[in-house]
């Protein structure tokens, strides 16, 4: 489908009073570009057959794409992912990406590293330990433990974390999972501010509905 031009200049002009009318999906494997920001857009899910509440009151439905040749787009990094594996991300000192996004999350844990106010740099992971694989970009210290328990995979997605140097703090299942709730998860920062996490936590209740409550700030806690 093709990019949607009005709401990607709408979401980069004002992306909360966006996000107040509109749910927002993450992007769709494969990632893009490792530890580089790429030009990304909206395009509309509606015509799929899909509708969205958001805050109670009917919303748009959108997911984040790759820009291509359209006009219209937004700078942003892309945490990538990979099944059973920790990946690891560098968001670099590029003051033009305001935005970082990660595919859908419905049992992963997102890492935030420190950050330093001088330049905006900040390393961030995105932990699956379903199958309990090896770690992508570091060298691993965890093998194929096989099958995992719900606390184990968060036990492990914590400790890979750690493993990869992300000393800040982690946005886990026991933040999002209740009821079963996906989450859009993303970065936004102003220019010259830091790196702040947000989450747009979903149901999917009967299909292609998708009901959210809204954007939030992503509790979190620290990482031990």
């Amino acid at each position: 489908m093709p990019v949607d031009s009005i709401a990607t200049n709408d979401f980069k002009a004002n992306p909360f009073g966006f996000l107040a009318n509109n749910l927002l999906l993450g992007p769709i494997l494969p990632a893009l570009q490792h530890n580089k920001s790429e030009h990304l857009a909206l395009e509309d899910e509606s015509p799929n057959g899909r509708t969205a509440t958001v805050g109670g009151h009917p919303a748009g439905l959108y997911r984040v794409v790759k820009a291509g040749a359209s006009a219209a787009y937004f700078r942003a990094y892309i945490a990538d992912y990979e099944e059973g594996s920790t990946t690891f991300t560098t968001l670099g000192t590029n003051m033009n990406a305001l935005f970082c996004f990660t595919v859908n999350m419905n049992g992963c844990t997102f890492g935030m590293g420190s950050q330093a106010m001088a330049n905006g740099t900040l390393v961030v992971s995105h932990g699956n330990a379903k199958n309990a694989g090896p770690h992508k970009n570091i060298p691993s210290i965890l093998g194929d433990d096989g099958p995992l328990t719900a606390a184990m995979q968060i036990s492990k997605q914590y400790q890979r974390a750690k493993d990869g140097h992300v000393t800040g703090r982690v946005f886990a299942p026991e933040h999002y999972r209740a009821d079963a709730q996906n989450s859009t998860t993303f970065l936004y920062r102003s220019q010259n501010e830091l790196w702040r996490l947000f989450c747009m936590v979903y149901t999917l209740p009967g299909f292609g509905r998708y009901v959210s409550p809204g954007v939030q700030r992503a509790p979190t806690r620290a990482i031990a």
